[in-house]
């Protein structure tokens, strides 16, 4: 078996890449054959030692293209990387190939993915977002701050400026995922669809018009400490992620004033100067790496998770509960599945969060919740190993469906 990544770029920029780059890593140390298609200029070091075999393309988005005629082109798909994505497949056999589909829509354009299907490769869609039913793939009304509910591509959907920009700025995403979708049928040829969360699942699934083959996939957690963090003796609360409104950063730092607890924020965004200015008693330490991370989670009580959007997993979650901390998540986040309530942390639903941070009050309840979320990784903590050897098992149905 062979394995070709499609990814928007072949180094760290984003969540994307990083898996994407890891599992391509795991499977040539496993000693497949992997090739990876990118669209940007640069490949990332440890991709090139290990002998993934990489096609960078260093291309433009229809953002970024000045050539006129190629940018009106680009409304559709991006057409000067058609013969080098072709003469890079053809180095691969269909009937023993996964094309392994993570992000696409910006730089490389739904044509390498057509591409691949048109030439007989299963490929597999890995949805990070909600792009495989959403133009914007947030499927979020940042105007109104609410989760989208209007029908993907209906009229409704395409006349409602939901990124908070002038509907202009919507069109080219339109126009691509009405051909990537309806024209191509991407979603619909592809042999399986990767899931992060049952709630991400949920959602998509609800959308399709048709019976989708979908297979959900283990999260690959950081390499955190395997002691438990005795949650029940600290007092900071932890939020970590992005500034912005449909992260719940105000809610949080609101309940946390109110509730007199310290609280400490892990990243940057939007908002980072107007929390400081609202709420001087907190805790700011923009983005940070891995190792301060933990330190972090070392002497918290608590993780945040009050996302009004819909998070497609948050690993925040997993990492916290593998080291003992347990986490106070909204309904809106794909990690409350792993969180039963009141066991191994707590959920919440709309306004309810002053009330789920005050439950954190009791300390044996706290040790317990601890306890229990950390026991619950203990045995089998996520990894890119069973991350990669689920993967496997994946692509060889996968590859089955395409002889049957």
């Amino acid at each position: 078996m062979d394995i070709v990544f499609v990814c928007e770029s072949a180094v760290v920029s984003g969540g994307a890449e990083k898996i994407a780059i890891q599992e391509a890593l795991e499977l040539r140390k496993r000693g497949y054959r992997v090739g990876y298609i990118a669209g940007n200029n640069e490949a990332d070091a440890d991709l090139v030692a290990s002998g993934v075999e990489v096609l960078l393309l260093n291309t433009r988005s229809f953002f970024e293209e000045t050539n006129r005629g190629l940018k009106i082109h680009k409304l559709l798909w991006n057409p000067e990387i058609e013969p080098e994505v072709e003469k890079f497949l053809k180095q691969f056999e269909p009937a023993q190939t996964i094309v392994h589909v993570l992000t696409f829509r910006l730089k490389l354009s739904g044509i390498v993915a057509h591409l691949a299907q048109k030439s007989g490769f299963p490929t597999v869609i890995h949805c990070l977002d909600y792009s495989p039913i959403c133009p914007t793939s947030l499927y979020y009304d940042h105007r109104k701050q609410e989760n989208c509910t209007r029908k993907p591509m209906s009229l409704s959907c395409i006349t409602c400026e939901c990124q908070n920009q002038a509907w202009k700025y919507k069109v080219p995403k339109l126009t691509s995922h009405f051909w990537n979708q309806s024209v191509w049928r991407i979603n619909q040829r592809a042999k399986g669809m990767l899931h992060l969360s049952q709630l991400e699942q949920d959602t998509i699934e609800a959308q399709f018009g048709w019976n989708s083959t979908g297979y959900p996939v283990l999260p690959i957690g950081e390499n955190v400490p395997t002691d438990r963090v005795h949650a029940e003796d600290n007092q900071q609360f932890l939020f970590i992620g992005r500034l912005t409104e449909e992260k719940g950063l105000i809610p949080f730092l609101e309940c946390a004033k109110e509730a007199g607890v310290p609280a400490v924020v892990i990243g940057d965004g939007p908002l980072m100067n107007q929390a400081r200015e609202q709420f001087p008693e907190a805790t700011f330490t923009g983005w940070i790496k891995i190792d301060k991370i933990i330190a972090e989670l070392q002497k918290a009580r608590a993780v945040v998770v009050p996302s009004v959007w819909r998070e497609t997993l948050c690993l925040s979650v997993i990492d916290a509960m593998r080291m003992g901390v347990p986490c106070i998540v909204s309904e809106n986040v794909g990690a409350k599945q792993y969180i039963e309530d009141g066991v191994t942390g707590v959920r919440f639903e709309d306004s309810h969060l002053l009330v789920a941070m005050d439950r954190f009050r009791d300390n044996e309840l706290v040790k317990s919740m601890s306890e229990r979320a950390w026991q619950l990784f203990s045995d089998s903590p996520p990894s890119i190993e069973l991350h990669v050897t689920e993967l496997l098992d994946i692509y060889a149905k996968c590859l089955e469906a395409k002889t049957t």
